[in-house]
């Protein structure tokens, strides 16, 4: 599945970005005639564990060329920190907090992310999300993909 710049779908990194997953990536399992629904099981992903183990990001959906869209979870363990490269220029972030809190710094504002709170910024900037908690915080980060990069 290559992305609308010419490789494989981007997933952020700490401090990198875009990512370029590996090729041996199991195809998500597809169902229907013109590959709707699209259904990606937990097995079939690799998590990315970065900050010294404490930041697990896994992928969720892959990039869809239609929505221009793709999302992970991210799972921050007690002081972790997830700080990726700002993204391609046009790129927008939402983000929900399934558990936890946590607190993100995104467009020059901090923010205290609760359970179920959903935020939309930029992602073409500088970001990071943080866990003072005394808990794991888990997030859905989708990423949505506005305009081509030139």
């Amino acid at each position: 599945m290559d992305d609308l710049y010419g490789g494989p779908a981007p997933i952020p990194e700490e401090g990198i970005f875009p990512h370029q997953p590996e090729k041996e990536a199991q195809e998500p399992e597809k169902t229907g005639a013109d590959s709707f629904p699209i259904l990606v099981r937990v097995q079939d992903t690799r998590p990315r564990r970065l900050d010294s183990g404490r930041t697990v990001l896994r992928p969720s959906l892959p990039f869809d060329s239609v929505s221009n869209m793709m999302s992970c979870f991210l799972d921050l363990y007690i002081g972790a920190r997830y700080a990726p490269a700002p993204s391609v220029p046009g790129c927008i972030c939402h983000a929900t907090v399934i558990y936890g809190s946590v607190s993100l710094t995104a467009e020059g504002q901090s923010f205290q992310l609760l359970e179920r709170d959903a935020i939309r910024f930029r992602a073409d900037q500088p970001y990071h999300f943080e866990n003072y908690s005394n808990s794991t915080g888990r997030l859905l980060l989708e990423y949505q993909y506005l305009r081509e990069h030139a």
